[in-house]
């Protein structure tokens, strides 16, 4: 996930919002409520049927591989922060992985993604399989020794071999802003590479031609489909309304006021619900496609392969933003927080149906995220609700971007400081602190004892 371009037409009331209601088949005055999320029963089943092992490597896993976004990503964008933090006013020089200044998605320099901490638990090492960014120049990658315009050089070159068996670490394929099958992912178009997860397992593949039984193989995808079709549903509306209305009073010039009003009002009725349908549409087909490359995966050679459903993004800070500057409440169909939630719930519906009976595990993200939202103090927070991060990060403004946080740039305002890191969920609109990457890390630990994969 990187919830870059935040649909700020959505932040506010607009005339969409009970045509919206409608939509989706609730009235907005009573009843209904937003259709339930996918429960741990659900995944319970699905993992229930699986013909996945019972029992892990005799030896133990020998290697992490992991396919997905920001969420998983440990450092596939390190160059941006290097070429921000490595030079005045800064001054941080970059000695190796991880950089403290910056380069995954969290508070760097304090702790680290899930998927890194996951693999220190299981006694391995994982690096990213490439590390680079884009500019007006063209791409460039980060090598231990400068930069290079090649791919191909810095592919692995932050490779730190595993322990005993010698094998690569450099199987963190995740990149921020990637997308399932659409390359042009969320700040593509600003320098970041947003590989596809289709293109991330097709480069293993490439790389290592199949997978094996001593790897535990990890795909977590799907949040910036979900984006970009939340994004996409205003921009459909305000293009078909715009249209209609320009028509209508091109043809009958003397349309009153009331008049382009009413057409206004069809129009958007019309338009928001095929503007619903098409984003449900496009993320139920992106869910299609990870539980198409979870099969590929086993088809190729794994047998231990994890996949998560997605947490609610409605929960987030960036999807409380969304009613404009107050709490946004997920169950009223009248908000746009409602959509982004129904969103997620299509995606995971659909990626439990896809998966029922398939050789995988499924670990449920969005019960995770509820539940840390619901009793915070059970897992030692006392903040679920702010950024840690300061919007003004890596001398930019904004949004907070975590990308580029660090221990030095702490939300002041809000009370962040370093003393409290540990007691804040969410270092930035959507991504988690190193503490809220722990509660990942460790959900899925247990659920690979519970699984019998590991002792």
């Amino acid at each position: 996930m990187q919830q870059g371009s935040t649909p700020c037409a959505l932040r506010r009331a607009s005339p969409w919002v009970l045509a919206l209601a409608a939509a989706l088949g609730l009235a907005a005055c009573g009843g209904g409520g937003n259709p339930s999320a996918p429960a741990l029963a659900t995944v319970d089943s699905v993992n229930a049927a699986s013909a996945a092992p019972s029992s892990g490597p005799s030896s133990g896993f020998q290697q992490l591989v992991v396919f997905g976004d920001s969420l998983s990503d440990d450092g596939a964008y390190t160059l941006a922060a290097v070429s921000t933090y490595s030079v005045a006013p800064y001054n941080i020089p970059f000695t190796g992985l991880p950089y403290a200044a910056g380069g995954q998605f969290t508070v760097n320099g304090v702790g680290n993604n899930w998927t890194t901490q996951l693999a220190a638990s299981m006694h391995l090492n994982l690096t990213p399989n490439l590390i680079g960014f884009g500019s007006p120049l063209g791409d460039a990658y980060l090598t231990p020794t400068g930069t290079t315009t090649s791919a191909a050089t810095a592919t692995c070159a932050f490779n730190a071999p595993q322990t005993g068996s010698g094998l690569p670490s450099c199987t963190d394929y995740a990149q921020g802003g990637s997308m399932v099958s659409n390359a042009d992912g969320i700040g593509h178009s600003t320098g970041a590479l947003t590989l596809p997860l289709t293109t991330q397992v097709q480069n293993y593949l490439a790389q290592y031609t199949s997978f094996n039984a001593n790897q535990l193989v990890v795909l977590l995808g799907g949040n910036n489909d979900v984006f970009t079709a939340l994004s996409n549903v205003q921009t459909q509306i305000t293009a078909a309304v715009t249209q209609a209305v320009s028509q209508a009073v091109a043809a009958n010039p003397s349309l009153t006021a009331a008049q382009i009003a009413a057409i206004e009002a069809s129009a958007t009725q019309t338009a928001t619900a095929a503007a619903v349908t098409t984003a449900q549409t496009t993320v139920a087909q992106a869910a299609d496609g990870l539980a198409a490359l979870a099969t590929q995966a086993v088809g190729n050679g794994a047998k231990y392969v994890l996949v998560y459903t997605l947490p609610d993004s409605a929960l987030t800070p960036f999807g409380q933003s969304l009613a404009g500057g107050t709490t946004c409440n997920v169950q009223d169909p009248t908000q746009a927080c409602y959509l982004l939630s129904n969103l997620v719930n299509v995606f995971n519906q659909q990626l439990l149906n896809d998966l029922q009976g398939k050789p995988v595990k499924m670990i449920d993200g969005h019960a995770l995220l509820a539940q840390e939202m619901a009793n915070p103090a059970q897992f030692g927070f006392t903040n679920v609700t702010d950024p840690w991060c300061s919007a003004a990060t890596g001398g930019t403004t904004g949004t907070p971007n975590s990308l580029m946080c660090n221990g030095n740039t702490p939300n002041a305002t809000a009370g962040a400081s370093l003393s409290n890191v540990g007691s804040w969920l969410f270092a930035d609109q959507v991504h988690p602190t190193p503490a809220g990457y722990t509660v990942i890390a460790n959900a899925t630990l247990a659920a690979l004892r519970g699984y019998g994969w590991i002792q």
